[in-house]
C-alpha cells in the first residue's frame, strides 16, 4: 500500500485490509456535498457507509488518507477495480451541499500537490482521461461508467478549475506526460474556443455543449456518439462537428471540429448567451415567491435576470429587481404577456415558453427548457 506523506493517515478498517489490490491508473476528483474536514469525512465513512474514497481534502487544504492507493476504494463504480486489476484513486473534497462552489485556493494547492505525488508514485499520466478506462485524471461526472445512475459531482465551477488550474498545475509540477495538444494530426482537435462568453471544444462543459450536440444529431451529424450528447465536450462532439463543418464545404484547418462563430450561428440559428434561465425554475418561482415571506428567493439568480429584463422593458420598477419573483414581479410579467396579445388566464403572470423566449430574445438571455 502507498500512503501520501502530505496526508493525515486515518485508516479505514476493515476495508483497508480486506478489499482487493489495484494497480492505480486513474485519479478521479469528487465533491462530497458537505463542508467537512478530513476527520469528519473519515467518521462518516467509518460509521455510515462503505462507499469510501482514498483521500479527503478540507476547505483549508488539509488532506486525510483513508485507504492505501494500491487498495480498492468504492466511490467510482466501474473504475474501482477492473477485470485487469487496474483501478482509480478517488479524492473527495469539502463542498457546499449542492456541490456547486469552487475549490478554495488552499484546496487547489492541495489537489495539485497530491496529483503530482500520484503521477510520480504510480506513473499516472498527467492528462484528461479520454475514455472511462483510459489512464489519466478526471472528475466524477466525466463518464457515466464512474457513477450509479449519474452524478452532478463536481459542479461546473470545479470542472472549470480542473481544466484551467488543477490539471495544468499537476503537469507543471510533475514534469510528466503533457496534456493533449491543442491540435493533433493523429486524432481529433483538443483545443477550446470562447464564443459570446461560452466555451466550446474539448473539455468545455455546460448546457451550451448539450445544445450543440442535440443540434448536430438533428442535422444528421451524430454518428460518433455512443451515449450522448451531454454537457461535456468530448472527442465524439469534435468529430461530429467536423462532419457538420465539412457538410458546409469547409476543409483543412477550417474543418477541425472546433466551432467558429459563423458555423455555430448556422447550426443553432443564433449565438447562445451565457445568461440563461430555466423555464421550469422561473415558473416555480412565480408560483412560490408571492406566497412566501418577504424577500424569499426561489432560483434568485435566474429570477433576477428575468426581473431586470422586465424593468428594461418598462414593466417593473428597478427597486423590485431583487431576485424574488413576488406579486409585483408577477404582475409585471402579466403586463408583458398582455403586450404580446395574451388575455385572461393566458396573462396570469406565470411565464410560458413562448413569452419567456420572447423576453429573452429582446433582452439577451436564453431559456433552457
Amino acid at each position: 500500500m502507498a500512503w501520501y506523506p502530505g496526508a493525515e493517515k486515518l485508516e479505514l478498517q476493515p476495508e483497508s485490509d480486506e478489499q482487493p489490490a489495484i494497480v492505480p491508473t486513474q485519479v478521479i476528483f469528487h465533491s462530497i456535498a458537505a463542508p467537512w474536514a478530513p476527520r469528519r469525512i473519515y467518521e462518516y465513512w467509518r460509521d455510515s457507509t462503505n462507499l469510501e474514497s482514498h483521500f479527503g481534502v478540507g476547505y483549508d487544504g488539509s488532506v486525510g488518507q483513508f485507504i492505501g492507493t494500491e487498495t480498492r476504494a468504492d466511490a467510482n463504480m466501474a473504475a474501482n477495480r477492473r477485470a485487469d486489476g487496474t483501478g482509480a484513486v478517488s479524492i473527495e473534497s469539502a463542498s457546499d451541499d449542492q456541490s456547486t462552489d469552487p475549490w478554495t485556493d488552499a484546496q487547489v494547492a492541495a489537489l495539485i500537490a497530491l496529483g503530482v505525488w500520484l503521477h510520480r508514485q504510480h506513473g499516472i499520466p498527467a492528462r484528461v482521461c479520454r475514455t472511462a478506462d483510459d489512464p489519466g485524471f478526471g472528475f466524477h461526472r466525466l463518464f457515466p461508467e464512474w457513477s450509479d445512475g449519474g452524478t452532478a459531482c463536481p459542479g461546473d465551477a470545479r470542472v472549470r478549475q480542473f481544466h484551467t488550474v488543477v490539471l495544468p498545475g499537476i503537469v507543471a509540477g510533475g514534469g510528466g506526460a503533457p496534456l493533449p495538444p491543442p491540435r493533433s494530426d493523429s486524432g481529433p482537435a483538443r483545443n477550446r474556443v470562447t464564443i459570446n462568453g461560452l466555451e466550446y471544444g474539448y473539455g468545455a462543459h455546460g448546457p451550451q455543449v448539450r445544445e450543440v450536440g442535440e443540434a448536430l444529431v438533428a442535422a444528421g451529424h451524430g454518428s460518433h456518439y455512443t451515449a450522448g450528447p451531454d454537457e461535456d465536450w468530448r472527442d465524439a462532439d469534435t468529430l461530429n462537428y467536423q462532419d457538420y463543418q465539412r457538410s458546409l464545404g469547409y476543409s483543412g484547418s477550417d474543418a477541425d471540429g472546433v466551432p467558429g462563430v459563423d458555423s455555430l450561428r448556422r447550426l443553432l440559428g443564433r449565438l447562445p448567451s451565457p445568461r440563461r434561465v430555466s423555464l421550469a425554475h422561473i415558473v416555480t418561482a412565480a408560483r412560490t415567491d408571492p406566497g412566501a415571506e418577504q424577500g424569499h428567493q426561489t432560483y434568485g439568480g435566474e429570477v433576477r435576470i428575468v426581473e431586470q429584463a422586465l424593468a428594461d422593458e418598462g414593466y417593473l420598477e428597478q427597486r423590485w429587481v431583487d431576485g424574488s419573483l413576488g406579486s409585483r414581479s408577477v404582475q409585471a410579467y402579466a403586463d408583458f404577456q398582455r403586450s404580446l396579445g395574451y388575455a385572461g388566464s393566458d396573462a396570469n403572470g406565470i411565464p410560458g415558453q413562448r413569452s419567456l423566449r420572447e423576453l429573452g430574445a429582446r433582452r439577451g438571455f436564453d431559456v433552457t427548457d
